[in-house]
């Protein structure tokens, strides 16, 4: 019981994201302006359809920038109009309807521009009395779609370029945050994973905004790519550095060095976040944040100690260097990145361009029938439970049935632990809304104050939306409550109605996602976990390529493929522990192997970053053509009956590049005597490359043995 009642409080405080003031309050003016033109005017049924509509558009939260956000708005008009068309068609045939909605909200849940709106409009259209004008019904929602996009687009006009500079900025945060941890003195694993993985998704969404915007040739209008490729590179060669930190810390530096070290990746972070609030701020040169001094510190610092260890041990003062130069790479592109915002950022209009038609719609639908895929699963079980719910409710003549219906809509989701929880949001914020709605239909049951309300609900509901589920179902209930039933007066028993039919559409929500066909991830996950495998050997080969002189290789593009099937696979894992009965163990297992995979990106991309056009790297391309060959052979493995691969052995080739490492070092100590100990020559640069080398690519070879051994152990289908 104990651990139940936490359970319902963890579920209900949790955050799910930040609170929409201004949404909420934009969302309230456009949803109960038709209310009280249509009272004014004596219309007030017009004005509450008209206010239905805008509260179906501004339902559907667009993001992005405001020309992106724009058409968005006028697909969910559309989309709001055409449903609610074809609603008002059926309304007064109830056997027809529990033959069409269902279909529809079958086809709406694969389509992402249709979402839920169309099978709530649908819904809400169809228990119009019979004999309602229907065209004019449609063109009344379109009027309130589109008057609440005006006001939610308006900003463009002055604020255009304010969702760039918001993501940019968030971008340039992130990178500084996980920079923070690089300043500390101890290097927390997973502390470090949570803030990497923050900053590249940060990173990912500033570029697909500014791939919302329209821009042209000119190279002011190109700084935000740039700015978004100074981001990229200094996390980059953060997860680099940590990887160069690990191995010279085995090397026992001196305290005043780290202490150096560690104050130096302070004063970029720092740097970096007066860079990332210059951006929120319109642009301009930053000030503060004394980094040249702190840089200078540690570099004469390093020097003394690479001095003071050059007679002894080349190996460890490479590196020494190595972590300078990486820190140094760093500074470098925070600098960049100020001179880009020095002039403030400009850009073309946003983009104008309708998305691409997509293609290949037809094969991705019959191969989603014929491996039941899990989207095709969630689809027919929402079409099979919508039948359901409406042909029980048409079946017994509830009143208000359609809240069933929209409850289940609502609630549905793609795994039972996702239902589960917004079930439970769901009833208890509904129970706490429709009693509110009771007692102020009970004690002012007015048009005008039932106006208020609506206001309230609106401007309280889209704020705390974002929140969390529960919140906004207990502020916005008597919202959603009185629009769709506005055009009849209601007594405070449609509350106790509401509360009931929610209760029973949770239950049965909950009953579908049980009963009606499993997600099906395990058939998947051979699948997936060999793509994981295949992706990461493809950027073994990639990086491996730039050694042997093929500098075009798309490594970039490798590691992206390669992040996206790890996570798949930490999709998988996520969906099976919301099974009923998760096998605890399986997921265990995947999560261990998403986290071993992202340890290997990290290696093969300080490998990566230590390529030179003349880098003598001896065996190191040929190391991570081993690995990825192990990776390829792990995949077929995996696919085929009988699931076994060899050890991968690597023993021979770490051996010959130690004796490489030796080499390069004995022929640096000749060179000493001949250049001194100041000059940067080929084979200087070589010998700090190849010893910075040897540390990530020992833990390339033991991550790619535990990866190998995590997707093929006995546990894993």
């Amino acid at each position: 019981m104990r651990s139940s009642l936490a359970w319902l409080r963890e579920t209900y405080a949790e955050s799910e994201g930040r609170a929409s003031p201004m949404y909420g309050v934009v969302a309230s003016i456009g949803i109960a302006v038709p209310l009280v033109i249509g009272t004014v005017t004596g219309h007030p049924a017009q004005g509450g359809v008209a206010a239905l509509g805008a509260f179906f558009v501004v339902n559907t939260t667009p993001q992005g920038p405001y020309g992106a956000r724009a058409r968005a708005l006028l697909a969910a008009v559309l989309v709001v109009t055409g449903f609610s068309v074809l609603g008002g068609l059926l309304a007064g045939h109830p056997v027809l309807a529990v033959v069409v909605v269902p279909v529809v909200a079958a086809v709406a849940v694969a389509v992402p521009w249709l979402g839920v709106t169309a099978t709530l409009v649908l819904i809400a259209a169809t228990v119009r009395p019979a004999g309602s004008p229907v065209l004019f019904n449609g063109f009344l929602e379109m009027l309130g779609g589109l008057f609440v996009s005006l006001l939610m687009v308006v900003p463009l006009l002055t604020h255009r370029l304010q969702p760039l500079r918001t993501a940019l900025a968030e971008a340039g945060g992130s990178v500084a945050f996980a920079l923070d941890l690089l300043a500390e003195p101890e290097l927390r694993a997973d502390e470090w994973e949570r803030r990497r993985r923050q900053a590249y998704d940060e990173i990912r969404k500033a570029r697909a905004t500014y791939g919302l915007y329209l821009s042209g040739g000119r190279d002011d209008e190109q700084r935000p790519r740039r700015l978004i490729d100074a981001f990229n590179r200094v996390m980059d060669e953060a997860v680099a550095l940590r990887t160069h930190l690990e191995a010279a810390r085995q090397t026992s530096p001196p305290e005043e060095w780290e202490r150096e070290r560690r104050v130096a990746v302070a004063a970029i972070a720092a740097r970096l976040r007066l860079v990332a609030g210059g951006i929120e701020a319109g642009g301009g040169t930053p000030l503060g944040a004394d980094q040249p001094v702190a840089l200078h510190r540690f570099a004469r610092v390093s020097e003394e100690v690479r001095q003071a260890w050059l007679p002894d041990d080349l190996v460890r003062t490479a590196l020494i260097v190595q972590v300078r130069q990486s820190i140094g790479r760093m500074a470098a592109t925070v600098d960049g990145a100020r001179e880009i915002i020095a002039p403030g950022l400009k850009i073309g209009i946003d983009s104008p361009r309708l998305p691409e038609r997509p293609t290949g719609g037809w094969t991705r639908f019959t191969e989603g029938v014929r491996t039941r895929s899990p989207g095709f699963r969630h689809s027919t079980r929402m079409g099979v439970a919508i039948a359901v719910a409406m042909a029980l409710t048409t079946w017994l003549h509830l009143t208000h049935g359609h809240w069933l219906t929209i409850t289940v809509v609502a609630s549905l989701r793609d795994s039972y632990g996702d239902t589960v929880t917004r079930v439970v949001k769901r009833i208890g914020g509904t129970a706490i809304g429709a009693i509110v709605a009771a007692l102020a239909l009970a004690l002012v049951p007015h048009q005008a104050t039932l106006i208020v309300l609506v206001f309230i609900g609106a401007a309280l509901g889209f704020t705390v939306r974002p929140v969390n589920h529960g919140h906004w179902m207990a502020v916005a209930t008597p919202m959603i409550m009185l629009l769709i039933d506005y055009s009849a007066p209601m007594s405070w028993s449609a509350a106790g109605w509401r509360i009931g039919l929610t209760v029973v559409g949770g239950l049965f929500a909950l009953a579908a996602a049980r009963v009606l066909w499993p997600a099906g991830t395990i058939g998947l996950l051979p699948g997936r976990l060999a793509r994981l495998m295949r992706t990461h050997a493809g950027l073994a080969r990639a990086v491996a390529a730039r050694f042997d002189g093929e500098a075009e290789s798309s490594v970039r593009r490798r590691m992206e493929d390669a992040a996206a099937a790890a996570a798949d696979v930490e999709e998988s894992a996520t969906r099976l522990g919301h099974e009923p009965a998760p096998p605890a163990e399986l997921v265990r297992r995947l999560l261990d192997a998403t986290s071993i995979a992202r340890r290997l990106r990290d290696d093969v991309q300080a490998v990566g970053t230590l390529w030179e056009d003349r880098t003598d790297a001896g065996p190191l391309p040929a190391i991570l053509e081993r690995v990825a060959d192990q990776l390829d052979e792990s995949a077929d493995a995996l696919l085929s009956p009988d699931g076994a691969v060899a050890e991968l052995r690597l023993d021979d080739l770490l051996e010959e590049f130690d004796r490489h490492l030796a080499e390069l070092t004995r022929r640096r100590r000749v060179e000493l005597d001949d250049v001194g100990t100041d000059a940067v020559t080929t084979l200087r640069r070589s010998l700090v490359q190849v010893a910075a080398a040897r540390h990530a690519l020992r833990g390339l070879a033991s991550d790619a043995e535990r990866l190998r051994q995590a997707v093929l152990s006995d546990a894993t289908p």
